[in-house]
């Protein structure tokens, strides 16, 4: 532990992991907020990044949600390559994907990410958003909403990143529209909508858009 802060281990693809991070949380007195922050990039391995991406934001909130006390605050981190995703599939398509199950949700993804040529990041993303909205109406007494931090310098992007084209901001920058979902009262008390983080790199975070 560090000035009152006690890291606890939790994979969110395995339940069993998830199960015990429950345990010591609980036994910790409860939660104020979650922030679903576990994501992978790799166009290569779709199931992989619907596991993470999707299945682990599901799976965590659901474990996690009967811990948080009435006006809890759930925050996905999500991208804007879920809005772009989404705004480039066909209307029915988009329908499907704003389910009223984690299951159809995950399918109409999945069928998705096979057929639609559409990055299956992407797709995850959307996905997300809808399962963001989903929550939202499962926990009405939780505030649940996703957010873009905008493209940041992090570990997401590899070790052989291309920065040459477009500068990323940094992390801390990013992260302001997390911050602000969980301590500003005028955006947390929303819920199963959107943020983006709208600063230009180099943007102090005091100075920060959200």
């Amino acid at each position: 532990p560090h000035d009152g802060v006690v890291p606890v281990l939790l994979d969110v693809t395995d339940p069993a992991s998830i199960k015990t991070a429950v345990e010591t949380v609980r036994a910790a007195g409860g939660l104020d907020a979650l922030v679903n922050n576990a994501g992978v990039m790799d166009e290569s391995d779709m199931e992989r990044t619907l596991e993470v991406n999707l299945d682990g934001v599901a799976a965590v909130t659901t474990a996690f949600a009967p811990l948080l006390r009435t006006g809890g605050r759930v925050i996905n981190v999500s991208s804007g390559a879920g809005l772009r995703a989404a705004a480039a599939l066909a209307p029915a398509d988009r329908e499907a994907l704003e389910a009223d199950s984690v299951a159809a949700i995950r399918a109409t993804a999945q069928r998705l990410a096979t057929t639609a040529d559409i990055p299956v990041y992407g797709i995850s993303k959307a996905a997300v958003n809808a399962y963001t909205k989903l929550a939202a109406r499962t926990y009405p007494a939780l505030r649940v909403n996703a957010c873009s931090p905008g493209f940041c310098r992090t570990e997401i992007a590899g070790p052989n990143a291309d920065y040459s084209e477009r500068e990323p901001k940094a992390p801390a920058l990013g992260a302001d529209v997390i911050t602000k979902l969980l301590f500003d009262d005028a955006l947390s008390q929303n819920t199963g909508k959107f943020f983006k983080e709208c600063s230009k790199p180099g943007t102090a975070v005091e100075d920060a858009v959200s």
